[in-house]
């Protein structure tokens, strides 16, 4: 299952950007991406400009996001002060959990995801994206020129995306598929019980949600590059018409690619804050807790 950039949605804005957007870049003021990339290694010989920040080597999977054509480095600017005093826990106690330096220097956005109030970062990251009005605020932000001002951190956060590698954006433990679109579950019940059966009663009452392989799952190619898909081997019937021929072994014949939407759900659903533990497994969610932390395409 390959999986496209995960991308985190904010209200539209008529702010603008120093940063030079084309008008049909997907990843604008409107929309904040975030994901794991990695960079070439020949950014390793700016060690005289990197030499200040205690920053991973380029090659080393870590957070980041995306402004028009650029993959922006979030742990450089973490190491830079520019993530600081950010809060993005709905409690003291969660908020106290949140060092940026740790958090966006890993190689997955687990820990980003599993606070509760992701849109302070969206906030800032805007802040340090929109054109300077002379420091006055802006659709309710005041801008940020930190980024702007600084050449040599501009040179080594900001990468083409035709440099860039990109990463699966996540650990994924586990993922259900489900059963959500109306006429694709009756055109699959057309192919099995007939146009006057297709869509069985409870359908329409209860989610229909299976178990998906999370190791199927990885990331669509940076730089042109596709990433392989192999087709899965099975049995399959040597004659349809003549079972007695028995069966052979080999890849299936015929392919399903679909694109689907999928959310990772975020957030720290079993943890207490009252006495500091995790609850146990198998507890509810309520809505309130199931936090949608990001949105992908598949």
């Amino acid at each position: 299952m390959n999986i496209k950039h995960s991308l985190f949605m904010v209200a539209p804005t008529t702010r603008k950007s120093w940063v030079d957007i084309p008008d049909d870049c997907d990843f604008s003021l409107d929309n904040i991406p975030f994901g794991v990339c990695s960079f070439p290694m020949e950014l390793e010989s700016s060690a005289t400009a990197r030499s200040a920040l205690p920053v991973l080597s380029p090659d080393v999977p870590r957070c980041c996001t995306a402004i028009g054509d650029y993959a922006v480095d979030l742990h450089l600017l973490a190491e830079a002060g520019l993530l600081d005093d950010l809060s993005l826990g709905s409690s003291s106690d969660e908020t106290s959990r949140f060092h940026p330096r740790i958090v966006f220097s890993q190689p997955t956005l687990n820990s980003f995801m599993a606070c509760s109030k992701i849109s302070g970062l969206q906030n800032r990251l805007i802040a340090l994206f929109i054109e300077s009005n002379g420091g006055s605020e802006v659709e309710g932000l005041i801008p940020d020129s930190r980024l702007r001002n600084n050449l040599p951190l501009r040179n080594l956060s900001m990468h083409p995306f035709s440099s860039v590698t990109c990463h699966l954006p996540a650990s994924i433990g586990d993922y259900t598929d489900f059963y959500s679109s109306r006429e694709h579950a009756t055109n699959v019940g057309i192919m099995f019980r007939g146009k006057d059966n297709a869509l069985q009663p409870n359908w329409l009452h209860m989610p229909i949600g299976y178990h998906g392989r999370s190791s199927t799952i990885f990331p669509s190619g940076s730089g042109g590059k596709m990433a392989t898909i192999r087709r899965p081997c099975g049995q399959l019937q040597i004659d349809a018409n003549d079972p007695m021929k028995g069966s052979t072994y080999g890849p299936c014949k015929l392919m399903d690619f679909e694109l689907e939407v999928a959310f990772f759900v975020g957030g720290t659903p079993n943890y207490d804050s009252s006495n500091g533990v995790f609850s146990k497994i198998g507890k509810p969610l309520t809505l309130n807790e199931a936090k949608i932390a990001s949105l992908v395409m598949f």
